[in-house]
C-alpha cells in the first residue's frame, strides 16, 4: 500500500497509517458481507416475482430458530428458464460437483450441469450449502429432483468425481438413474501406486473402449504389467466408467466431468463476493450465456449442432477406410483394420457401440449407408 501511494500520488504513509486502513477497510468489507444475509430474503422474493415458477429455496438452521433468531443456513437456485431449456432441448445428462467460496462468505457452491447439443455447458440449478456432506447433497439433490420431475431417475444420467457420500445420495433419491465416475478422479487415485506414462495411457484407452473385447484386451494389457494393478482398477464398477458399460439413453459417451468443473472455474470472480452479489453476477452470466447461444444457434445452417457436424466428419473419414464384407437379415458386417462389427440398420446399433452412445452414426454405420446409398443425416438418432 505504501508503495503505491507513493507511486500514484507521491505521498509518504507510515506502516501505522496504512495498517489501521487496511482494517478499517476489511472491517468495512465483513460488514457488507453479513449485511448480504439480511437482505437474501428479500432478494429471493424478487427472483421469484421476477421468474415465475422458479424454485428459490432459503433454509434456517434449527438452533438460531429456537432461539428466535434467524441465521442463514443454505440456499437452492433453479430458475424457470433453465428448467424448459433442459426438459425441452437437453439430453438427460447432468454433471455434479462442488466448490469452495471465498474471502469472507465461507461454505460450498453446489452445481448441477448439462450438456447442449453442441456440446457446451449448461447450468440447471445451483446452491449455497455450508458444507459439503452427505445431507446437504441429499437436500440439493431432492430438490434438483422435484424441479426437474425427475421422480425415480429412469432414464437420466448423472456425473461426479465420487464425492463423499454423493454415490450413496444418487442411489437412495434416484434410485434408476444411472450414474457415472470421472475418469480423472479414478486416474488421481489409482495412479498414487501406479505412476507410470503407460499405467496412465492404458487406464484412459480402458475407458474409451466402446465394447466389451476392446476392454478385456486394454485390462489385460494392464494386467500383464502388474496384476494386482488390474485388479484395484477393477474394484471401480466398470459400468461406471467404461464406454462398453455406460446406458445409451443419454447419448453422451463423456468419461469426465471436465464441463462441470469448467462452469465452477466459470464463476471462480463471483465466489470472492458477498452472497447477494455473487448470486447476482451467477444469474447474470447465465442470462448472457443463455442469449449468446441462442444467437449462435439462429446461424446454423441445418437442425444439426457443429460438434454433432464435426464428428460426423471424423467418422466419415475413418469410414472411407472401412470395408462392407456381407449383407445378412441383421444388416452389415463391415471391417475396420483387424477389427469387424455389425451394423443393425433396422435399430440403429452396432457392435462397436458409438452409435447407440452418442446418436451419431458410427464409422462402420456410415459406410453401411453409403452402400445402402442412403441419406447419412435422416440416421442420426
Amino acid at each position: 500500500m505504501r508503495a503505491d501511494l507513493k507511486q500514484l500520488f507521491n505521498v509518504n504513509v507510515s506502516y501505522g497509517k496504512c495498517k489501521r486502513a487496511k482494517r478499517l477497510i476489511l472491517e468495512k468489507l465483513e460488514g457488507s458481507f453479513t449485511d448480504d444475509y439480511k437482505k437474501l430474503e428479500a432478494c429471493a422474493n424478487e427472483l421469484r416475482d421476477t421468474n415465475p415458477r422458479s424454485d428459490i429455496v432459503i433454509n434456517l438452521t434449527k438452533d438460531a430458530l429456537a432461539g428466535g433468531k434467524r441465521k442463514f443456513l443454505r440456499m437452492y437456485i433453479r430458475l424457470q428458464a433453465l428448467k424448459m431449456g433442459f426438459n425441452l432441448g437437453l439430453r438427460p445428462f447432468v454433471g455434479l460437483d462442488g466448490t469452495f467460496l471465498k474471502e469472507k462468505a465461507r461454505g460450498q457452491l453446489l452445481v448441477a450441469v448439462g450438456l447442449d447439443s453442441n456440446n457446451q455447458t449448461y447450468p440447471i440449478a445451483w446452491a449455497v450449502v455450508d458444507k459439503e456432506t452427505k445431507r446437504t447433497w441429499t437436500w440439493f439433490l431432492e430438490l434438483l429432483q422435484r424441479s426437474l420431475d425427475l421422480k425415480e431417475g429412469e432414464g437420466i444420467t448423472f456425473m461426479s468425481e465420487m464425492q463423499k457420500g454423493l454415490i450413496e445420495v444418487v442411489n437412495n433419491v434416484l434410485p434408476n438413474s444411472h450414474h457415472r465416475f470421472c475418469v480423472r478422479h479414478i486416474e488421481s487415485n489409482w495412479c498414487k501406486k501406479w505412476r507410470t506414462t503407460e499405467f496412465k495411457k492404458l487406464l484412459w484407452w480402458s475407458a474409451w473402449s466402446s465394447y466389451e473385447e476392446d476392454f478385456k484386451d486394454q485390462l489385460r494389457s494392464i494386467g500383464e504389467l502388474d496384476k494386482q494393478a488390474a485388479e484395484e482398477l477393477m474394484k471401480y464398477p466398470p459400468q461406471a466408467w467404461c464406454k462398453a458399460y455406460l446406458d445409451t439413453v443419454c447419448k453422451n459417451q463423456k468419461v469426465e466431468n471436465n464441463f462441470t468443473e469448467s462452469v465452477n472455474a466459470w464463476f471462480l470472480e463471483a465466489r470472492h463476493k458477498p452472497i447477494i452479489k455473487m448470486l447476482e453476477e451467477i444469474r447474470v452470466k447465465v442470462m448472457n450465456q443463455m442469449r449468446e447461444r441462442e444467437e449462435a444457434v439462429r446461424s446454423w445452417t441445418n437442425e444439426l449442432s457443429p460438434h454433432s457436424l464435426e464428428l460426423y466428419k471424423k467418422y466419415l473419414k475413418i469410414a472411407n477406410k472401412c470395408h462392407v464384407h456381407s449383407n445378412g437379415d441383421l444388416g452389415y458386417e463391415v471391417s475396420e483394420g483387424l477389427d469387424r462389427h455389425t451394423v443393425n440398420m433396422t435399430l440403429k446399433k452396432c457392435t462397436c457401440r458409438i452409435w447407440d452412445l452418442t446418436g451419431i452414426p458410427c464409422p462402420h454405420a456410415i459406410k453401411s449407408i453409403q452402400h445402402m446409398k442412403l441419406d447419412p443425416f435422416k440416421e442420426f438418432n
